[in-house]
């Protein structure tokens, strides 16, 4: 959710061959320059991105949300290389297809999280998977160990096999959907809304859980994705209210594609996850 996720739109056009060579071009440029430089006002580019070309990652000792940023800049980055692969620069490729892998300094092999580090390489204390906030964009590590769309072969290897990882989302439905306010020091609509309904860890009114259902498609348990996410579509989507926010046409745009079946979880991958449609319709 923070960072520079623009990147994402731009790489998902260029596979898609939107756009002139020439524009394609001169948006590589700029994402480059978004991904080595400090901007002036902290509000545009990466925040911290020195400190995550200096480290592999963005320490929590400087940084609020360092997780989030970590793991948000390693997808840029994969945008990036995606982008300069298409167009044939195959140095830039490289290189920010190894940056691409940043997300894997972060993870705790012994809780099985996406945990902070700080600038001497230790992970922070005190450690809740449900705490949120801190070192987590409105969300908990529950939900921010997932959000490596672009290399989730990667992340089964750091769980030590595809089933470990199937059995981690397991374990995330199945959950209880409880949440420690930590550093908002107060609960938030997202926190509420995710403890309102039964779907354990998956707090589909927020961006960071949008994905979480249809990773056992990916992982080849499509029969799950399809169960969750009917569930989630027509119990918590009514004709009076969503589950969450609508944040930019997100949520909209989640629970259409998600209705008739067709799901994109990486873009800047052209490729789709294809399941059965909950709704019947036609395309005139």
């Amino acid at each position: 959710m923070p960072s520079t996720l623009i990147d994402a739109v731009i790489a998902d056009a260029v596979v898609k061959d939107i756009g002139t060579r020439r524009l394609h071009e001169g948006l590589l440029e700029a994402m480059i320059k978004h991904a080595t430089t400090k901007a002036e006002d902290r509000r545009y580019g990466r925040e911290g991105i020195l400190d995550y070309i200096k480290y592999g990652y963005v320490p929590c000792d400087k940084y609020k949300e360092s997780v989030n940023l970590t793991l948000d800049f390693a997808y840029g980055d994969y945008c990036i290389a995606t982008v300069a692969r298409t167009l044939g620069k195959a140095e830039i490729y490289e290189q920010y297809s190894r940056r691409a892998l940043s997300y894997t300094a972060l993870f705790d092999k012994e809780t099985g999280f996406m945990r902070a580090k700080d600038t001497s390489g230790e992970l922070r204390g005190d450690f809740s998977p449900y705490r949120w906030g801190g070192d987590y964009t409105e969300s908990s590590a529950w939900h921010s160990t997932f959000s490596v769309v672009h290399d989730i072969e990667g992340l089964c290897k750091l769980f030590g096999s595809k089933e470990k990882l199937l059995s981690r989302l397991d374990e995330l439905f199945d959950a209880k959907p409880l949440y420690e306010v930590g550093a908002y020091g107060g609960e938030i609509h997202e926190m509420t809304e995710m403890a309102q309904v039964d779907f354990g860890q998956c707090a589909i009114s927020n961006q960071p859980s949008f994905a979480l259902p249809y990773f056992y498609a990916y992982l080849g348990e499509t029969k799950k994705s399809e169960k969750w996410i009917k569930k989630i579509c027509t119990e918590l989507f009514t004709v009076d209210a969503f589950p969450g926010d609508e944040d930019n046409g997100s949520m909209s745009a989640w629970y259409i594609l998600s209705c008739i079946g067709k799901y994109s979880i990486c873009p800047s991958k052209n490729e789709w996850i294809e399941l059965t449609p909950i709704y019947k319709y036609k395309i005139k």
